[in-house]
Formats: structure tokens, sequence, C-alpha cells
């Protein structure tokens, strides 16, 4: 780079009185190192886990703009308890944002490198809320022609999910899937992705036009936690698929608790007592946390069970940089189709901050996905 760039970044930082303070930072970009790129950022999604990072665990409804000389600050208040659980990011600047795509627009001396040059690409590691982001270029997802940043934008995160979710499935010998949340962008992908392998899937929704939406992708088997007939509903999709691997996104309640009861109704030994329940070995992952409540095990499901936790990050490195990069290929041949995703609102960084914005994006409503495009 023969001339420097100013940087806009977004930060949240948590201050010891519980005060969140979101603000957009002036810096100067670095130069790349000879094995790196520097993306203008023109697309990044408001996921709801970066929302979680971004707000700290505060209440969206405290949101308010601060007026601190030239500048705005945006302020939200955390309640004690969540203060002092996040007591270790207490007034450290985090910059915000797991994914995005863009435009190469510099890079190092490496050929791999220069090469990039004009590529459009996606990248993750967060700090993505920002004009520029420098990363190596062995680490972006190189595009297809035609592709556009907005198009690419969340070619990571989701995908990567509900890719996961079906290799841990056949790593660990299960046959079919249940799905929880499942009109979420990962529900929709999982469901795409299902539907091309012929894996069995059994989708949890909480509303009628959750179904529908879910039924005009080709779902086979959807559940309504909101029918009064949802039990008798899944246990019969339960013994039609034979799924007993569940992937769960509340992460809350007695819902887990009520998959694993069900599937072991589903696979009940047939004649006599037994004590320990059957011996068909039944899961629940947990990968969000959409209901806040406590997680509620009633032990109604014999022996052979057991719950734990699924995150991304965790399931790439069990899988190994191989593994990882067979995966992004085939997310970016499917980008337009397979893993395209649809937004309701395009924002810039500074809406990013506004306290009605975050509201909104706060409801995490289905069909209401934000994009946020920093060049604007």
């Amino acid at each position: 780079m023969n001339q420097s760039r100013m940087n806009i970044e977004l930060q949240s930082t948590l201050r010891k009185t519980g005060e969140v303070e979101l603000r957009l930072v002036e810096q100067e970009l670095a130069e790349p190192a000879r094995d790196e790129i520097v993306v203008k950022l023109l697309a990044t999604p408001f996921h709801p886990a970066d929302m979680s990072l971004m707000f700290a665990r505060a209440d969206v409804a405290t949101a308010k703009t601060v007026v601190c000389g030239d500048r705005s600050i945006t302020k939200l208040q955390c309640s004690e308890g969540a203060a002092q659980a996040q007591s270790a990011r207490r007034d450290l600047p985090m910059a915000v944002g797991m994914e995005g795509a863009g435009e190469v627009v510099a890079a190092g001396s490496d050929h791999a490198a220069q090469a990039l040059i004009g590529r459009v690409v996606a990248i993750m590691g967060g700090g993505m809320y920002a004009r520029y982001r420098i990363v190596r270029a062995a680490d972006a997802l190189v595009m297809p022609d035609g592709v556009v940043p907005s198009e690419a934008a969340a070619a990571h995160i989701n995908p990567l999910t509900a890719l996961g979710m079906i290799e841990t499935m056949r790593i660990e010998g299960f046959s079919g899937l249940v799905h929880t949340a499942a009109s979420s962008t990962v529900g929709q992908i999982l469901c795409r992705l299902c539907d091309e392998s012929k894996i069995p899937l059994v989708n949890i929704v909480r509303r009628s036009e959750q179904v529908d939406l879910l039924r005009s992708i080709g779902a086979e088997h959807v559940c309504d936690t909101s029918d009064p007939g949802f039990e008798d509903g899944l246990l019969r999709a339960l013994q039609q698929t034979g799924a007993t691997l569940a992937f769960d996104a509340t992460g809350g309640g007695d819902l887990a608790s009520r998959i694993l009861a069900l599937m072991e109704r589903a696979n009940a030994p047939q004649g006599g007592y037994h004590h320990y329940g059957s011996a068909v070995r039944k899961k629940v992952m947990i990968y969000g946390t959409l209901d806040p409540s406590p997680l509620m095990l009633l032990k109604n499901y014999g022996l052979a069970w057991e719950i734990g936790g699924y995150l991304v990050y965790h399931f790439m490195d069990r899988i190994g940089t191989e593994g990882v990069d067979r995966l992004k290929d085939k997310i970016a041949a499917g980008i337009k189709t397979t893993f395209a995703v649809n937004y309701s609102r395009t924002i810039s960084l500074a809406d990013a901050c506004d306290p009605a914005t975050l509201n909104e994006a706060g409801r995490r409503a289905t069909g209401e996905k934000f994009l946020i495009d920093p060049s604007l």
C-alpha cells in the first residue's frame, strides 16, 4: 500500500458500572504483511451472536445516545449479575462482527496475496463491523465470478454450523437429525442440505407461519410447539425418521428434555419391563440461548442419553484445516442457492449504534435479518 487508509470500527466496552458503551473508533490502518490482504468490507451480517458480544447481556431497551464532545456514544445498562459474570472484559474495547465480505483492495508482496486484488472474498475472525480488515490471504474464501459481497456476507458461520451438524451426525454414528428454532437461517440451510443428501430431518418451530415457511422449501417433518398435538406429532416424526440426535438453539426450559423423552418412546423396547430404558443412544447438543430460562432435564428417558454443547469453532478444530477447506469449497459453490440468505434491511455502521435500530434487531424475528454495509 502506497497510501495510508483510515479505518473505522465499531467497539463495545463494558464498564465497571455495568454500562456498555458502543462507539465508532477511527484508526490508521496498518500495512499488510507479505501474506496478507486488505479487504474493504461491503457487507457483514447482524447475527444474534454478534449482538450478544455487542450488548454484553445488557437490556436493549435501555439503549440511549449520549453526546461526548463531537462524538456520540450509545450506552446500555447491564444488570449487576450480568456485569459481574463478564468481569474479565471490563474496560476492554471489543471489536464486534464475526464475519463479512468485500473486495480485496491491497495485498502484501506474496503472489498468492497479490492474485486476490479486485476479487470478492468472504472472511471471518472478529472485528468485521469495520471499513477495512486485514487477514491472511489463505484465510479468505474467494467467491466465484458474479458473486457480490451481500451474497457472500454470511458465508461462514451459518453454513459451517449447518454443515457441521451433518458432519457431526456422521462422525458420531447417527442417521437422522432433530433441529429446534428450525425456521432460522441455519434451519433453512440445514433443510436444503438434508433434502439434497436424503438425510431424515425433524424440524421444530413455535408458530404456524414458520411451519408454512419450511414447508415451502420442501421440509417433510415440521412440528409446532404451539400446536396442542405437538408431542404426538413429534413422536410420529421420530418413529418415521429414526432421528436420535438433536441440535437445540433454545438452550433453556424443558424442550430438550421433552425431545429426549419422545426419542425414548419412539425407540422403546417391545415386551416386558426395562428398568433402565432402551439401549438406543439419544443426544441433544445445545448451540443457542433463545430461551434464557434455566435448562430443565426431567430424566424420564432411561440412561442411554447425552447432552452437551455445540460450537462451530470447536467443530472446525475437530475436523482440521483440510476438512474445513472442503466444506468452504462447498459453500462457495452453493452461495447463491443452498446457502443463500435474504436480508430485510441494509444499515450503516452508525445505524448499528442507533437505539431504535438496536431494538428492532434485538427482536430476532424470523425473516428480519439486518445487513451492515460499512461503506455507507
